[in-house]
This record gives C-alpha cells, structure tokens and sequence, in this order.
C-alpha cells in the first residue's frame, strides 16, 4: 500500500517541471509548467488552510475537507470537479482584500458578497502571511487562462508563447508563497522552485 502526502505530491509535480520544460521549449512545453505548477499550488494552498479550517467562517469549511486517504473506485471513479476549489476561485480568494472580485457567485450568504469576499481573503492572508498584488493577480490570470485552453479545453488555440513564458515566473512566485518554511520538507521544496524558474528559457 502506497501513502504520499499532500506535500510530498506538490514536492514531485514541482519536480517534473525542468523535464517537461525540456530544450527548444516551444509552445506546446508550455503545458508542462502549467500543469504541474497550478497542482502544486493547488495542493500546497490545502496544506496551509485546512489546520486552520476552524477559523474559517462555516461557509467556507466543506472546500478545506480532506476525505478518506485510501483510494475508492465506487467513490474517486464519481468525483466530480465541482467539488472543490476551482483555479479561479484560488486566485480570487488568494488575492488582497480590497482587490476587485473575480468570481461574485463564489461568495454567498446573508452577508454581501464584497464583505464575505473580504472577510475570507484577510483571514487566508493572516494564515499564509502574504496575499496576490494586482500585478501578481494579473498574470497569474493570463496563466490561467492559457493552462484552460491548453490542458482543459478540447478545441484549437492560438497564442503568444513568449508572452505566456514571460509570465510564468508568477506561477512560481505563487508557489513560493504557499510554502510552509516550518515544514521539514521546505527547503526541498523551494530548491525544487528554483530548479523550474532556471529551467524557463532565458533564464
């Protein structure tokens, strides 16, 4: 029976990044650092709010929920996507409080949604010790939506590649900032974020 840990899954998908970057890096190598770098923050930013689930308002702690550990066909097979955090949402709630809302329909309640928005970014900002600056926000939404029509979208595409490549170094940046510096694992992680910004072209 294999165990692997959040961050020993964030750790591995950091580390694919250089080899999927490869040489020439052309455009379709884009989907590698995208791939691997949005699951690794996706994973990390679990890590840091689920021990403190709790703080959260109520609302808020089915997204934080881990599950059952062990693998289940009848249960995983059915898992649906909707069921947790999306990529957006991530960013939104990841973003300084007084940041415009990307996603209104995420914050609902008897509050409004700018309050309950807000609420939720500071509190996720006092537990990471840092929020996105718009600047960061902004190409972290370029990231995005090219990591949708990449990866997630069956359907042609056409794009600037230096312009996504030029802001990639956000998605790292991202990463770094979900890093648990007390983890015994941290400083693993941070060289394996290294590794990926040296392996990005020009670097």
């Amino acid at each position: 029976m294999a165990a692997i840990s959040t961050v020993d899954n964030a750790l591995d998908s950091l580390k694919r990044i250089p080899g999927e970057i490869g040489e020439g890096a052309g455009p379709l190598a884009l989907k590698g650092p995208l791939q691997w770098g949005w699951h690794a923050a996706v994973l990390l930013t679990h890590h840091r709010l689920r021990p403190a689930r709790d703080t959260f308002d109520q609302w808020f702690w089915t997204y934080l929920e881990g599950g059952e550990t062990s693998l289940e066909t009848g249960r995983d097979a059915h898992w649906d996507e909707r069921q947790r955090l999306s990529l957006l949402e991530l960013v939104d709630m990841l973003s300084e409080a007084e940041l415009p809302i990307l996603k209104p329909e995420f914050y609902q309640g008897w509050q409004d949604r700018t309050t309950r928005c807000q609420t939720l970014r500071k509190r996720v900002g006092d537990v990471l010790g840092a929020s996105l600056s718009e600047q960061q926000r902004d190409e972290l939404l370029v990231l995005l939506a090219a990591y949708h029509r990449l990866l997630r979208l069956p359907a042609p595409v056409e794009f600037d590649p230096d312009a996504l490549w030029k802001a990639m170094p956000a998605l790292f940046d991202l990463v770094e900032m979900l890093v648990d510096r007390e983890h015994e694992h941290s400083a693993e992680i941070l060289e394996a974020i290294a590794a990926a910004r040296n392996a990005l072209p020009g670097s």
